[in-house]
């Protein structure tokens, strides 16, 4: 990519963070969101202290979306389990953002709780993101099953709540593990209860929640021992946190005043590497689909799954659920819902990248919220890979041989977050299976094949998410044309050749899919194909160096190209296809 085409990226980059990002936390600072009239009208009255009614109840989930915030870097730091990749805190407040949204659609007064609590439990239910805001939207679920018809929880009733939904979050979760927030939501459930049992002072639920909240927190010191993962990490549990955060925002709502649970010290996720956090992950995909299916076919669905992966998470009731669960087969995991009932906005992450970025200290990708169009790409190359990722892509890796599945593709435009889909092939034999899913999909779909992997790249840097399904196609099929491509790579046998006579181990260069030069050196022949390119027209040569090439080989070609063509720019990838020493773009 030229340095004006990176340029674009860089300012494409700082919009989709502006747009991905409710708020940005800055130790307690937030900026950066807007609230619609019907989320800043004034709140509906509430009664006395220590009451918990409607309103009371959802101050609280407005106040628990505020605390969320401004904990959300501190969570983000403290997630290392069950992968360290950095985004529970962003998570629970993506989850907690959709409830806010929803309450914010209802009338503020006149609500009967039945309508209310269905709108607070679809709200999470489709609003979930990750393994922890799953468990969120079935905690927040069963709390709701328990208002009371008058609209008022007293002691014993919130008590009652507290354990429903810490029985219900623990139901969803496949295979429970001590040291999570579902351990601190058990031990807070439990106090509540003890409380409630020896209150004798009315409908004040505050006793009940002052209980359960200094539980909780107890409960979350103690996750630091639980979970040898967090005992390395010297951290509690991320997802643990954010329970104390509710329970301390509802305690804020009926008090009618401000919350102050502190920001605690950042853990090692997302600043730098920290001893005890380990990057090898059993399973290297996240998958997240909303189900619409029959009670009775979700037995045979948590075994199927259960069978193909772990963090296994199912959510919900009356027809709608959402499914979590960590896998290596993400196409078999959509294949299981799809066999259940009716799949719909699918969503698939890479946690072995996620987890790579944050152990670097990066701070993990976030796409356009709102964007127009969405990007899929099959590439080959982890370095390669990792470049079509950085410009926004979702990627499928695929190369001759071993090309993903219409199965794999339709899951990956199913979870690319937009409903316009440009699919990048830089394969041709992929074209057939990616016309089998755009058929497959409901979404719009617009396939493009290139040429090769530098046009593709050259593509993917045209890429805007903002733009329309149709301006991007345009501007991006334009870029493939502009871009000339070569080979440079190592003959298999002797032959001859258009260029000469070539023995079997030297050097071979193609222009344009023609033999244009021979050689035993790689850097004479690359500087040929580069020629035959039309080098003296092109403003950049973009090469991509195989995972086996030898150092010594690319440094010559780096060095010889940057002597012989001095007024082009050069960019030297790593990475590519192992079957491809070299593949070179001129444009």
């Amino acid at each position: 990519m030229s340095a004006r085409q990176m340029a674009a990226v860089a300012a494409r980059g700082v919009a989709r963070c502006c747009m991905s990002t409710p708020l940005s936390n800055e130790r307690g600072r937030f900026r950066g969101r807007c609230y619609t009239p019907a989320e800043s009208a004034p709140l509906p009255a509430v009664l006395m202290p220590g009451t918990l009614d409607l309103a009371t109840f959802r101050r609280a989930l407005e106040i628990f979306a505020e605390e969320l915030r401004g904990h959300r870097e501190e969570i983000d730091s403290l997630n290392v389990y069950p992968v360290p990749d950095g985004d529970t805190g962003t998570n629970l407040l993506m989850t907690q953002e959709a409830v806010v949204t929803a309450l914010a659609s209802l009338p503020p007064e006149g609500v009967e709780p039945d309508e209310l609590g269905a709108a607070i439990s679809r709200a999470s239910l489709k609003g979930a993101r990750g393994n922890s805001g799953v468990i969120l939207s079935q905690i927040l679920r069963a709390i709701c099953e328990r208002l009371a018809a008058d609209g008022t929880l007293g002691p014993g009733e919130l008590a009652a709540a507290l354990e429903h939904a810490s029985e219900e979050a623990h139901r969803a979760v496949a295979r429970p593990v001590e040291g999570t927030m579902l351990s601190v939501i058990r031990d807070a459930a439990g106090m509540a209860t003890d409380a409630a049992a020896s209150e004798r002072d009315g409908d004040d639920v505050t006793p009940i929640i002052e209980a359960a909240l200094g539980e909780a927190r107890r409960s979350l010191a103690r996750t630091t021992e639980r979970l040898p993962e967090l005992t390395q990490a010297r951290v509690v549990d991320a997802g643990g946190k954010g329970i104390v955060l509710m329970l301390a925002a509802l305690l804020a709502a009926v008090q009618r005043r401000t919350p102050a649970e502190p920001i605690g010290p950042l853990g090692p996720i997302g600043r730098s590497w920290a001893d005890g956090v380990r990057a090898e992950l059993d399973f290297r995909n996240e998958v997240q689909y909303l189900l619409e299916a029959d009670a009775s076919s979700l037995g045979a669905l948590r075994g199927a799954l259960a069978g193909i992966g772990d963090s296994l998470v199912v959510v919900g009731g009356g027809g709608l659920y959402n499914v979590h669960v960590h896998t290596n087969e993400p196409g078999q995991a959509v294949a299981a819902g799809s066999r259940a009932g009716h799949t719909s906005n699918v969503q698939i992450a890479d946690l072995q990248e996620s987890v790579t970025r944050c152990l670097a200290g990066q701070a993990r990708a976030t796409r356009v919220a709102e964007q127009v169009c969405a990007l899929v790409v099959v590439a080959e190359g982890d370095g390669i890979i990792r470049t079509f990722r950085s410009l926004g892509a979702v990627v499928l890796k695929g190369g001759p041989g071993h090309h993903p599945s219409v199965v794999d593709l339709v899951a990956a435009i199913e979870g690319a977050p937009s409903g316009a889909i440009v699919v990048l092939l830089n394969h041709r034999d992929i074209v057939p299976a990616a016309d089998g899913a755009a058929a497959a999909t409901s979404k719009e779909v617009w396939v493009i094949p290139s040429s090769s992997m530098p046009a593709g790249l050259s593509a993917a840097a045209a890429f805007n998410p903002l733009a329309t399904l149709q301006e991007n196609a345009k501007v991006m099929e334009a870029a493939i044309g502009a871009c000339r491509t070569g080979v440079l790579t190592r003959a298999g046998s002797e032959a001859e050749t258009p260029a000469g006579p070539v023995r079997r181990g030297e050097w071979l260069g193609l222009a344009e899919g023609d033999v244009v030069a021979v050689g035993a050196a790689a850097d004479a022949t690359a500087v040929e194909v580069v020629r035959r390119l039309g080098a003296e027209t092109a403003e950049m040569i973009t090469v991509i160096v195989g995972a086996d090439v030898a150092a010594d080989d690319r440094r010559a070609v780096e060095s010889i190209l940057r002597i012989s063509f001095p007024t082009l720019e050069l960019e030297l990838l790593e990475g590519g296809p192992p079957a491809s020493p070299f593949l070179i773009g001129v444009e």
